[in-house]
């Protein structure tokens, strides 16, 4: 299965409905879904970067990583383009994860809409249903 992403209703803020047959997919639709809510721009990336997280639940790792972009954005003017490669275990109780992303300095191609100040930890839950994984996330704007 690959990833799908939905924006739903919500007040004041983005909400969306990630669903995925991996984690690593549904960690891959939340950065899709992040991307869109920020820019219509389709940039060429022309640049890559690699990064490792690690937390105590799934759910935290993914805001950490969703959280880690929307860092990268706005306070180093690099934006991802696509998940390279992403990489997600468990390891003595501790979820890890290693990414690979391209991306590309912000310049004036690149057209910002919506600033998200932060994803958050507001509905957050992963469930696992009949091989799918699925979960809400939001973007507080």
């Amino acid at each position: 299965m690959s990833s799908s992403y939905k924006f739903i209703d919500h007040t004041g803020d983005i909400a969306v409905e990630l669903e995925a047959g991996s984690l690593e997919e549904l960690f891959t639709a939340g950065a899709e879904a992040w991307k869109h809510s920020v820019t219509n721009s389709k940039p060429e990336a022309d640049d890559s970067m690699e990064f490792e997280l690690s937390a105590q639940s799934r759910e935290e790792l993914l805001i950490d990583f969703l959280n880690e972009i929307n860092f990268r954005l706005y306070t180093k003017k690099w934006l991802f383009c696509d998940v390279e490669s992403i990489k997600i275990m468990e390891h003595e109780k501790r979820w890890e994860c290693s990414v690979s992303l391209s991306g590309v300095n912000v310049n004036n191609e690149v057209t910002l809409k919506t600033p998200i100040k932060a994803v958050t930890y507001n509905q957050v839950e992963i469930f696992k249903k009949k091989k799918i994984f699925s979960t809400r996330v939001v973007f507080e704007t």
